[in-house]
């Protein structure tokens, strides 16, 4: 089909009847099968039920559920849940009695209007920033009003047999989409798996094996602990306290050793000023928390405070080039590291790894244990609901240490690795992004009755 012979301009709520009333169930026995779909059960990447809920009426019917019945739409109005696209066709219910979440918009196609060609509508990107665009309530609680969905104007073709032409070629398309959309989420945790298999082979000494059958070092790993452990004894004086070696047995490399982070620096930590003291706050010294750490690379802070703060709380000033452990975190925060690339107080939630002229060669080296052993890390963890690490887990932590400059070759080889990787994955991510656009631009082009059948 081309230009626009045989279409019509039409709301939303011709083609469709938004939120049609509840079915009557007076007569209807509590124990008839119910589908039950909340909100989590709609796949955003797909746009269809997956794992809906076997239930039935006595226990979700007789409840304020939104309900619907087979091939209806369902669109989510809340946010986030309506831009991530969470719309999907009902698929057939032998009962025809469907409840869900009330945060469902219900669009119940009239005859001589396909479903089909509905879900492909509000599935648009433009669709969806447009409603968007008319949110109504509080922020965390946006919705989209069923006012904006029944006044929404569209051109779709008057004859049903032209709608059905058209919702194939859109589902070809999509289809095609989330097949390719697929095939790049493999190649990207094929690109995830790759950057932990660098980092493993960093640490376990195979990285460099061939390097060191044709290199000769004089230092080794434990003459290198050794020197670090004398000057600690100079600095610390009576404050000195022998490190205890790890118990382990796992077999290392020529001249590596095993020994622990706190064996070759200091770890601190830092403090949150009382909150109630505004004098402590808005100053001139980047003060950053556990969620920065997750950004690899610390260039600035969002909060500062000032030297009132310093001088009267246990908050100091890390210099740059300090790595940082995050210990407390929700999610995947726990556990990762950073390094600081400007001098900055930190609160007590994350742990400092403090270099000096004679340990900031293993800085680089560190950094590299810290992102291999991430998941090892995390299982130091203790406490309930929301476990945390602690200063004297991080310093324990068993580390696996090569000679120095083994550890410079390892860095250099690291770095040149995870580059690759990194221009691999930003051409998945292009990829991802044009396949998108792809789609949605053909969608576009079906609703302007710019496709031909």
């Amino acid at each position: 089909m081309s230009g626009r012979s045989g279409w019509h301009a039409a709301r939303l709520d011709e083609l469709c009847d938004i939120n049609p009333p509840k079915p009557r169930l007076h007569d209807v026995d509590d124990s008839t099968e119910a589908l039950f779909v909340p909100m989590a059960a709609v796949n955003e990447v797909s746009g269809t039920v997956s794992n809906p809920l076997q239930s039935s009426v006595g226990v979700v019917g007789r409840k304020s559920y939104r309900s619907f019945t087979s091939g209806d739409v369902l669109f989510a109005k809340i946010t986030p849940c309506m831009e991530n696209g969470k719309a999907a066709v009902v698929p057939s219910i032998p009962t025809g009695l469907g409840f869900g979440s009330t945060e469902f918009h219900v669009l119940r196609p009239k005859p001589g209007t396909d479903a089909r060609l509905i879900w492909h509508l509000i599935r648009q990107q433009s669709f969806r920033d447009e409603a968007a665009g008319h949110f109504t309530g509080t922020v965390g609680q946006l919705r989209v009003p069923a006012d904006h969905l029944a006044s929404f104007e569209v051109m779709v073709p008057t004859d049903m047999r032209d709608q059905a032409k058209l919702a194939d070629h859109l589902d070809a398309s999509i289809n095609h989409s989330l097949s390719a959309s697929s095939h790049l989420a493999t190649a990207r945790r094929a690109i995830q798996r790759f950057r932990q298999a660098v980092f493993a082979a960093a640490c376990s000494g195979r990285l460099t094996a061939g390097w060191r059958d044709t290199n000769d070092f004089g230092e080794t790993a434990n003459d290198l602990v050794a020197s670090i452990d004398e000057t600690r004894k100079l600095r610390l004086g009576r404050r000195y306290k022998a490190p205890t070696p790890p118990a382990l047995n796992t077999e290392l490399p020529d001249g590596w050793t095993w020994t622990t982070v706190g064996a070759l620096v200091d770890v601190a930590t830092g403090a949150t000023p009382l909150r109630k003291r505004a004098d402590y706050y808005n100053g001139s010294i980047p003060w950053v928390t556990s969620a920065a750490v997750n950004a690899g690379r610390i260039t600035h802070a969002t909060e500062h405070i000032t030297e009132l703060a310093i001088d009267e709380t246990n908050a100091k000033i890390f210099p740059a080039g300090t790595l940082l452990v995050a210990m407390y975190g929700e999610g995947q925060t726990r556990g990762r590291v950073a390094q600081l690339e400007i001098p900055a107080a930190t609160n007590q939630a994350v742990a400092a790894l403090l270099f000096d002229d004679d340990t900031e060669h293993l800085r680089d080296y560190l950094r590299v244990f810290f992102l291999e052993n991430y998941e090892r890390i995390r299982q130091l963890s203790f406490g309930g609901v929301q476990p945390n690490l602690s200063l004297g887990a991080i310093r324990e932590t068993p580390l696996p240490l090569p000679p120095a400059e083994e550890q410079a070759e390892i860095v250099r080889r690291v770095e040149r690795l995870l580059q690759l990787a990194s221009e691999v994955g930003s051409r998945i991510e292009d990829a991802t992004k044009l396949v998108d656009l792809s789609h949605q631009a053909v969608v576009a082009k079906a609703f302007r009755g710019e496709l031909s059948a």
